[in-house]
């Protein structure tokens, strides 16, 4: 592991990737909503009267008072989350985190109801991750911690409600690199968090990710980079800018394939456009030496390259071990033309709503166009904009199962509160494929039970649905537990039965 280097010497300044909101009590109706400000106390508008009612619904009360983030509002009540970066020593980075907070303000707090190796905290609301120099160093990474449930549920059989006494990965086999796929992979944090885990079990893995935007496969070939590839934040040791050392010592480490990607057909078509391999980038970055920028001959050597490992990952019928993984994989799509995964994340595009960092992007831009004093989310309201979405959730998470080995396992999940994205889109998959797909049933033991209780069951047994943390209380500098479960999140897993297995 690499140390941290001296906390006042860490450069600053850094894209925000995180958010945080209060708490107060909620309005009974719209003529009590109170009006949402922004930083300098202006109105931004409420949400609208259908928007409401959908929140109501799901017991979310006080949405427009949470989305006040004037500085009445700011106080120490207030969470939000982040990861450690495992290749650097993590006692120095929490002390420098210590030093890096206000005085009398909460301390850094492992999440009590996760699997603490994954490497998440909480910390006070108004720590400004933009600006801190752990971030930008490459120490930490901010994610909601609801997300970081996914990952564990899919790389883990703890938190399966009939778990065996081995805690971790059960393999379908070993003699081969893990192939774990995250379906709709942007901005990458789920991606590096996979990645990192596996790492850190020490088990040779390739991790592919999967985005149909440009835009959003760009950010996240960046963060990729940032935290596993580049020298000077990534924590990995490039000594004399030695490769072939460097990849003995990290022969076990994950290793990251990015494509953009259509993923409602991935793997279905011809061999797909690899725009990004981890080897391959630090193959050019020992290379590159001082230089910052690719020149021509390094930009056509990357391409050849890419476009090799691509071919590799196409699944070629004249060899011998995958020409009989098909003859007994009878219940698998025959227009499949990669290799199988063993896990695949299906973080499906949804309606965000259970996100409150969305809901007040959304209230931004309606003041910016004047157009409303209401912020709404037709995708929810609006009949037909929502069967559109859903339509697009099907084709995911049955692309995704399409893509899995038998015996492989699926994780679907929103940052969504409606039923119709989430139990709606997993009932249809398992009438799709009653004889194939099963659900494991899931929990988290470590979680508040009763009444104050955060993560329930959803309404098929074995479900998770996570209610929208907002805040909460602190006292003695400690963060209240009903504060430490992110944003309002679903999840589901599923089994990819094997032939004849009952």
């Amino acid at each position: 592991q690499h140390t941290v280097p001296n906390c006042s010497t860490m450069d600053k300044g850094a894209k925000n990737e995180s958010f945080s909101t209060g708490i107060t009590a909620g309005a009974d109706s719209v003529n009590d909503i109170k009006p949402t400000t922004d930083k300098k106390g202006e109105i931004l508008g409420t949400i609208t009267p259908e928007l409401r009612a959908f929140y109501d619904h799901h017991n979310v009360g006080g949405v427009d008072e949470l989305l006040c983030e004037n500085e009445s509002s700011a106080t120490s009540a207030t969470v939000r989350f982040i990861r450690l970066n495992p290749r650097f020593d993590k006692e120095e980075i929490l002390s420098c985190l210590r030093s890096e907070l206000e005085d009398g303000s909460p301390q850094p707090t492992p999440i009590p109801w996760l699997d603490d190796r994954l490497g998440f905290y909480a910390v006070p609301g108004t720590f400004n991750l933009s600006k801190s120099p752990l971030f930008r160093s490459g120490r930490i990474y901010g994610m909601d911690v609801s997300s970081g449930a996914a990952v564990a549920v899919l790389l883990s059989n703890q938190y399966d409600d009939h778990h065996s006494s081995k805690d971790d990965l059960a393999f379908i086999d070993t003699r081969e690199p893990l192939r774990v796929l995250d379906l709709c992979c942007a901005p990458g944090l789920k991606l590096c968090t996979i990645a990192d885990a596996l790492s850190e079990m020490k088990l040779p893995s390739v991790v592919l990710g999967v985005d149909i935007s440009q835009r959003r496969i760009s950010l996240c070939k960046n963060i990729v980079k940032k935290y596993h590839v580049d020298g000077e934040t990534s924590g990995r040791s490039y000594s004399g800018h030695d490769l072939q050392s460097q990849m003995q010592q990290d022969g076990e480490e994950a290793r990251v394939r990015l494509y953009c990607e259509d993923g409602t057909t991935f793997g279905t078509g011809a061999v797909p456009e690899l725009v990004f391999d981890s080897k391959v980038a630090e193959e050019e970055y020992c290379s590159a030496g001082k230089r910052k920028k690719m020149n021509k001959s390094a930009r056509s050597r990357e391409r050849k390259r890419l476009r090799q490992i691509a071919a590799l990952d196409v699944a070629d019928e004249r060899d011998e071990n995958n020409e009989k993984k098909n003859c007994e994989n009878q219940n698998s799509d025959s227009s499949v033309n990669i290799k199988l995964f063993d896990r695949v994340l299906v973080d499906a595009e949804c309606s965000t709503d259970g996100s409150l960092k969305h809901v007040q992007q959304r209230l931004l831009k309606e003041k910016m166009k004047a157009s409303s004093q209401l912020a709404g989310n037709p995708t929810l309201t609006d009949t037909s904009q929502l069967k559109k979405l859903v339509d697009l959730q099907k084709r995911l998470i049955l692309s995704g199962f399409r893509l899995l080995k038998p015996g492989g396992i699926l994780v679907y999940s929103t940052c969504s509160l409606s039923e119709a994205q989430n139990e709606g889109v997993v009932s249809w998959l398992l009438g799709k494929h009653s004889k194939e797909a099963s659900v494991i049933p899931v929990s988290f033991p470590k979680a508040t039970k009763g009444q104050d209780a955060m993560i329930k069951s959803g309404s098929i047994p074995g479900t998770v649905r996570f209610k929208p943390s907002f805040g909460g209380t602190a006292a003695n500098g400690i963060f209240d537990q009903k504060a430490m479960y992110g944003g309002g999140f679903f999840l589901s897993k599923i089994m990819k039965k094997k032939l004849n297995e009952e």
